[in-house]
């Protein structure tokens, strides 16, 4: 099995998170997130939103000062502020923001939504990854909806009990908003890192696609 986890840079990891809502990135990658800031000492985070209003980007930006503390690592959080469900029509918009506070941070390693995520919101977000990101590799991560559209991941990274339980605890403590969402519930975000750990021989693991990578 490769182990990417603490590739060697010589200086500290840079990880750019990219989401069309605030809490797509710790649903998706919360748990990864958490090992390889832990195991990367001096690492940084940086977070762009695309879609918020007052009180989901408050609970952002307290899940990030959540993760940071949990972590030891540098989070930083870019929230756009437009509005949720029709990214579409702000194309441009979200590209700029991204462009703003993105690429200047040259970031060695992107999280973005999948491609084939049929919330039109994380289409838009996987899209600007990839128009702006040619060079990086970039892990897209799933969330579990009512759409259905979980595919076959191609990465898989295995998580310690302590780090799944971390990434629901932050969602659950920081995130009162979603409380009552069918698919915002602790046992169906155990579910899938479990589904996924079964996969890659693990107790929990969360997964993504990545279309190209080069080593």
């Amino acid at each position: 099995m490769l182990n990417l986890v603490a590739p060697d840079l010589g200086r500290p990891l840079r990880v750019l998170a990219l989401a069309a809502h605030c809490d797509d990135v710790e649903i998706g990658a919360g748990a990864t997130l958490l090992r390889l800031l832990r195991t990367n000492a001096g690492s940084v985070l940086r977070v762009v939103i695309a879609s918020s209003d007052e009180v989901r980007e408050a609970e952002a930006r307290a899940a990030a000062a959540a993760l940071a503390d949990e972590s030891g690592a540098e989070v930083d959080v870019f929230v756009g502020g437009l509005p949720e469900n029709v990214l579409p029509a702000h194309v441009g918009t979200v590209r700029d923001l991204v462009l703003a506070h993105g690429r200047p941070f040259a970031p060695d390693l992107v999280f973005a939504t999948h491609l084939l995520d049929r919330h039109q919101d994380h289409r838009v977000m996987a899209e600007t990854a990839h128009q702006l990101f040619r060079d990086h590799p970039i892990f897209e991560y799933e969330i579990a909806k009512f759409d259905g559209d979980l595919h076959t991941p191609t990465v898989y990274a295995p998580a310690s009990v302590e780090d799944a339980t971390a990434k629901v605890d932050l969602l659950e403590a920081h995130y009162p908003s979603q409380a009552g969402r069918t698919w915002f519930d602790r046992e169906a975000l155990f579910a899938l890192m479990r589904i996924r750990g079964i996969e890659c021989n693990a107790r929990y693991a969360e997964a993504f696609h990545c279309h190209k990578l080069t080593i």
